[in-house]
């Protein structure tokens, strides 16, 4: 049992690192796209995206596996989570988590999430290259308004 006990927790040492490299940083799309080369996705057609632009396909069977990365603004990487309002989002969530929980904040338009009337960020949702499933989905950060400073006029989809 002890030996099982040991092999099992050396195999998660060293399975480790791997799951960690998925989510990030890599160094260049062709980091990234070496990265992809050799995981195991299932036999499952993969498929990979930077900033919602096909940068890695590998042809397989059965359900698609796609993932989707960013090039951070602050300069740390391509990863699959970012975090400055210059970035693209994965989600809703992840765009709404960068202000403040008094901003109002509105997504293509429509009232998201309500809050002071002086301070608001718009959201808008964009749409990559194609994918198994159809474009890429992705969110930025349209604009924002402070309420004491200039309003940012915001970004533009990738």
């Amino acid at each position: 049992m002890k030996a099982f006990l040991a092999a099992f927790v050396l195999s998660m040492s060293v399975a480790t690192p791997a799951l960690a490299q998925q989510d990030g940083p890599f160094a260049s799309t062709a980091a990234l796209a070496s990265y992809w080369s050799t995981q195991s996705t299932g036999s499952a057609l993969t498929q990979i995206y930077v900033n919602g632009k096909l940068v890695y396909q590998r042809s397989g069977f059965g359900p698609a596996f796609v993932k989707q990365y960013f090039q951070c603004y602050d300069g740390s990487g391509i990863k699959a989570v970012c975090n400055n309002i210059f970035d693209g989002y994965l989600d809703v969530g992840g765009a709404v988590g960068t202000f403040s929980g008094g901003f109002t904040v509105y997504l293509d338009g429509a009232l998201y999430r309500s809050g002071s009337p002086y301070s608001s960020a718009h959201l808008k949702t964009c749409y990559g290259d194609m994918s198994y499933y159809g474009a890429v989905k992705y969110y930025i950060v349209a604009s924002i308004n402070g309420g004491f400073s200039p309003p940012y006029p915001g970004n533009s989809c990738f």
